[in-house]
């Protein structure tokens, strides 16, 4: 049976969860070495394209699109896509796990309000106006720069600039679809991903989230999967997986103090999920931040 390659970024095989991620490259430099990539995928990580020169061929989801220069793509995580570089291209293309912003911020919903804003349409493509787009360019010059930089903060200087050309981006995109009424499935996708971000502590269950919105449990999955490419249950159990994470690095509670925060009954069943789900069990996880 043939199968979609999970990439962790261009040809490599992916890591089961890759925690607190970021890389940037060069599109010409990926050019040299790539010109066609047969579809694929990348499980947890976002990607985010930004041309400024050229054209860049993307095949999603069996549609092509050409993308010239000035323009964003931002694919989520789990989007079947091919690519095909031309040989005058510029430009650059990051990957980066949601958890790259969000255990690091005491401000956790910001994320879910650049990035998970319209996140139905499992990927977005956006035009920037010419002084915006200068704006932007400089941002992620900068960006680059410091990521082949040997500065001990260069993630954190690179979360904020990266922050910034995000809400370039979902404020051009706000902009050009203002006039743009949402189907009835897109907006019980943004209420559902709202509840999971105020509750996912004391709701754990897809049928609980049905209740709140007045759906049946089965019919609130098919339009979640339908719509984003992840089952509703997935969505949930990130969330609580993200922020479980963010706890066992920047906080000193023990690991059965963590297991009750979240609203496990017995930390036996926050270890068992935590360890099918990353890879890792808690301990070994916390201890492999501790040793960086």
């Amino acid at each position: 049976m043939k199968t979609i390659p999970n990439y962790l970024e261009y040809g490599e095989n992916s890591l089961k969860h890759p925690t607190d991620y970021f890389s940037i490259n060069t599109i010409e430099s990926l050019a040299q070495k790539i010109r066609v990539l047969e579809p694929h995928c990348h499980s947890h990580l976002f990607q985010l394209v930004w041309i400024s020169e050229g054209k860049y061929i993307v095949t999603i989801d069996e549609k092509e699109h050409e993308i010239q220069n000035d323009h964003f793509l931002l694919l989520y995580p789990n989007t079947i896509h091919a690519t095909n570089f031309t040989k005058t291209i510029r430009g650059y293309s990051m990957h980066f796990s949601s958890d790259f912003f969000e255990i690091h911020s005491e401000n956790k919903s910001h994320l879910a309000r650049i990035i998970k804003h319209n996140i139905s349409k499992r990927f977005l493509i956006v035009k920037m106006d010419s002084s915006t787009s200068k704006e932007v360019n400089d941002l992620i010059q900068y960006i680059y720069s410091t990521y082949l930089s040997g500065s001990f903060l260069k993630d954190e200087i690179i979360r904020s600039y990266l922050h910034l050309v995000l809400l370039k981006l979902y404020e051009c995109n706000n902009l050009q679809e203002s006039s743009t009424r949402h189907t009835s499935s897109q907006v019980i996708v943004n209420k559902f991903f709202q509840a999971v971000e105020e509750h996912f502590i004391n709701k754990k269950t897809v049928s609980e989230y049905a209740r709140d919105l007045n759906l049946s449990e089965g019919y609130l999955n098919y339009v979640v999967k339908n719509e984003t490419g992840h089952p509703a249950g997935e969505v949930i159990r990130e969330r609580l997986l993200h922020e479980a994470e963010r706890l066992l690095i920047y906080s000193d509670r023990t690991i059965s103090e963590i297991a009750y925060q979240l609203d496990f009954s017995h930390p036996t069943y926050f270890f068992r999920m935590f360890k099918k789900y990353v890879g890792k069990t808690p301990k070994d996880f916390r201890n492999s931040y501790r040793k960086r």
